[in-house]
């Protein structure tokens, strides 16, 4: 099974089917990620646009069983590690601070990173794989066992593979797999001429 598999489809409106079906799986096959498809996942990040083309982001990237993955499964959360220790891959997104020329904060960074992770998952999406970002965890023990200088931002964390099949979770992570949460209404979202509270 793979993320393009799935026949879903989310928004009423003709959106691309790539960001129709997306949702963030809990469930991972056993299935490698193989390295030349990582790259082409890193390497659609890596042509996202960004403040004064900074490039600000940066990712650990680790592999479940190699070094790293251990110590980034150790700063997730107990409700996250419950589940994300299937994922092949882990990925801890961060961005430089400040801007390289100019040492002064880079208030875009975060920002940056967004887009950054936005074309790696519609890449990851393409290629089948579905991916779960984590807020979830802890910075402190991500940059001490990972050996992260201070000049670095810990955003999130991205457990990356190939949907595997639910039945496999947990009861109560069964249900949130199979029922994706909804989105907020556009008028609640967007705003014309004016911001109307």
């Amino acid at each position: 099974m793979s993320l393009t598999d799935t026949k879903l489809e989310r928004s009423p409106l003709a959106i691309h089917p790539l960001l129709n079906q997306r949702y963030s799986p809990r469930a991972f096959a056993d299935r490698p990620v193989l390295e030349a498809d990582l790259e082409l996942v890193l390497e659609a990040a890596r042509w996202a646009p960004s403040s004064r083309n900074e490039q600000p982001w940066r990712f650990l990237v680790t592999h479940r069983d190699a070094e790293g993955h251990a110590e980034l499964l150790a700063a997730l959360n107990e409700s996250n590690r419950r589940w994300a220790h299937h994922a092949p891959v882990l990925i801890l997104c961060m961005v430089q601070r400040n801007f390289e020329r100019l040492e002064v904060p880079n208030h875009h960074a975060w920002h940056d990173l967004g887009l950054a992770i936005a074309q790696l998952t519609l890449q990851a999406s393409a290629q089948g794989m579905g991916l779960h970002q984590l807020g979830g965890f802890d910075p402190d023990i991500a940059r001490e066992r990972c050996g992260i200088p201070d000049t670095v931002d810990l955003v999130t964390i991205i457990a990356l593979g190939y949907p595997g099949d639910a039945s496999a979770l947990p009861e109560d992570l069964r249900v949130r797999e199979t029922n994706h949460s909804p989105r907020k209404p556009l008028e609640e979202l967007v705003h014309m001429g004016r911001f109307r509270g």
